[in-house]
């Protein structure tokens, strides 16, 4: 099984090349795509799929950029940009035609709506190049409609649900849910399953979640979910390493091995390496 890691984030050290925004959230490790790649070989992971920092590096994408063009024998990524700004349209073209970019960060314009124009003549033009959208708008749910009305209008774009809504243990579990199983009935709506680790609010192996999870990979079926590793953990795991990410999947949540080969593999590689 050639595992694919969905949910990376890579860091620079060249602050001069690849400066920050201001008051950056750090990685708390060494973070570049190289320290990555070293944690993938230990772990048996084959490739990646860099996901553009915005807490480090805001809409300037060029380290993604940069490393997947770099390292496309083994990795691809995903940029973050503005629905509001339309010049992002032509960095978005520049990215997937030049560096090997595979996806877009889709999140909701200036006003918190992801069903308006700016959003949707991005999403349109990611559709068009023919890449993956990566809807992300945190743990508003009250986005849940938009998100049909727009899959519905773009109903050949493959979109994937960053950490399933913030998906946790503690607060508004059920909700979220029932709302991601309102999302499952539309075809070329997908799961990205990151928050097994983030929404504990126990340490490995994190019980609390494992019936969230499986809930979740019951709606979508195991052929619209993926795994990511959250990378780097020290950050985003809450100290859970990047072998444990893993192992909560091949081992602690008892999936099958059909489950395990499409989440960590199948899925994946449909949507951002076809």
């Amino acid at each position: 099984m050639h595992i694919i890691d969905a949910h990376p984030h890579i860091y620079s050290k060249d602050r001069n090349k690849y400066p920050t925004i201001n008051d950056p959230w750090n990685p708390g490790e060494p973070a570049t795509a190289d320290d990555l790649k070293k944690n993938m070989n230990e772990n048996a992971v084959s490739r990646a799929v860099f996901i553009q920092t915005g807490t480090f590096y805001g809409w300037d994408n060029r380290y993604v950029m940069d490393s997947t063009k770099e390292h496309s024998d083994w990795a691809t990524g995903v940029v973050t940009l503005s629905p509001d700004n339309s010049l992002h349209r032509e960095v978005l073209q520049d990215a997937v035609k030049n560096y090997s970019i595979r996806g877009l960060r889709g999140i909701p314009d200036q006003n918190g709506v992801i069903d308006s124009v700016g959003v949707k003549n991005l999403w349109t033009l990611a559709r068009n190049l023919g890449i993956t959208v990566n809807c992300m708008v945190m743990d508003d749910l009250e986005r849940v409609n938009e998100i049909i009305n727009i899959s519905r209008q773009l109903d050949d774009l493959n979109i994937v649900i960053d950490h399933c809504f913030m998906l946790n243990a503690v607060r508004k579990t059920e909700q979220t849910l029932l709302s991601l199983r309102k999302l499952a009935l539309e075809p070329n709506i997908h799961a990205k399953l990151t928050s097994g680790t983030h929404g504990s609010a126990r340490i490995y192996p994190h019980e609390d979640m494992h019936a969230p999870l499986k809930r979740v990979i019951d709606a979508f079926g195991p052929e619209r979910c993926v795994w990511g590793s959250n990378f780097p953990n020290t950050l985003w795991s809450k100290g859970t390493s990047y072998a444990q990410n893993l192992t909560l999947f091949t081992k602690e949540l008892g999936l099958s091995k059909y489950d395990q080969e499409h989440i960590l593999t199948h899925t994946a590689e449909k949507l951002w390496f076809s």
